[in-house]
């Protein structure tokens, strides 16, 4: 479980608060979801602003809870305490005064470390951090920018953040700002998610729709275990897809039951994208995404629903 403790109401000058990340490891598995409240909890004794990302992982504005960095590394080993003698599990904290940071910082010395980054350490540390690290960073745009020698994020500020906005669009920019570790994204206690999904853009443009078919499978795998993780299922299943030519078409199907294994996803996923392929259009880009969110305890009372109608219109015409 990851637990990031962040405030962001901050000048790049001068600390005014501080941020803290805490990653809980350990084994839940099919108690995850009681041992993540439980977790939580502990956070909201702290500071009402807690923003969570899933069931492990979550952001703290703790501003009005401490008054210095010291003030903020105590909290930190408290949270760390009270998480061990209430569940037995360790936890990694990051201490810092944005999100990526402490972000960054709650994943470094796991499992169970405190890492604290302070303003007048962070150009240092962000520096040296290679680009893999950063928020967004994947293997293609890893590859792309190795391709050009940028390494490091004192290579992303060498670069520019006009030259990186020209190789990555948008994110070129964010990452930009990382490198400078400026961050002014606020904690949101309560974010509606509108939908969960994973895409990926390829390495090389494929036309096979067996590859394609392989890919969307490992895609609708991550998005499962996304859903389980947030105890949400979906009742719309999206296929999207960008050819070669940059040109952007998805395809969507919805049903009364829902979505949230990988098992029920595929075969959809292989029909809707068979009235896309031809065959000549290369692909670049593969996504699946799950929209108009439901708990999974709403999922189960749906298909409750759904099959004892099924069995009794069967039992009539037997």
């Amino acid at each position: 479980m990851t637990m990031t403790a962040v405030q962001h109401r901050y000048s790049y000058q001068r600390m005014q608060g501080v941020l803290m990340g805490i990653s809980v490891q350990g084994k839940i598995y099919s108690t995850k979801r009681a041992v993540s409240q439980q977790i939580m909890a502990i956070f909201r004794q702290q500071t009402a602003l807690v923003e969570p990302l899933s069931l492990d992982e979550a952001y703290l504005d703790v501003t009005d809870a401490v008054r210095n960095l010291d003030d903020a590394v105590r909290l930190a080993r408290e949270i760390k305490r009270q998480i061990w003698n209430q569940t037995q599990l360790t936890a990694s904290a990051g201490v810092s005064y944005c999100k990526f940071l402490a972000k960054i910082a709650s994943d470094h010395k796991k499992p169970d470390g405190l890492i604290v980054i302070a303003p007048e350490e962070a150009p240092a540390f962000l520096a040296a951090l290679p680009i893999e690290k950063f928020f967004g960073v994947g293997k293609v745009t890893a590859a792309k920018l190795r391709d050009l020698d940028i390494l490091t994020g004192a290579d992303l500020k060498r670069l520019g953040e006009e030259r990186l906005r020209d190789l990555l669009g948008k994110h070129g920019g964010q990452l930009y700002r990382f490198a400078c570790g400026e961050d002014d994204r606020p904690v949101e206690p309560v974010r509606e998610r509108k939908s969960v999904g994973k895409e990926i853009t390829l390495g090389r443009d494929i036309r096979g729709r067996g590859e394609m078919e392989r890919i969307l499978e490992h895609l609708a795998l991550q998005v499962e275990r996304r859903l389980i993780e947030l105890g949400i299922a979906g009742k719309t299943l999206t296929l999207k897809v960008r050819w070669s030519t940059f040109e952007l078409v998805s395809r969507a199907t919805s049903q009364p039951q829902g979505f949230q294994l990988a098992q029920e996803m595929q075969p959809v996923l292989r029909t809707l994208l068979a009235g896309l392929v031809d065959g000549k259009r290369a692909m670049r880009l593969l996504g699946v995404i799950v929209s108009g969110l439901i708990l999974s305890d709403e999922l189960r009372r749906a298909r409750q629903v759904v099959t004892p109608s099924l069995w009794q219109e069967e039992h009539v015409q037997a």
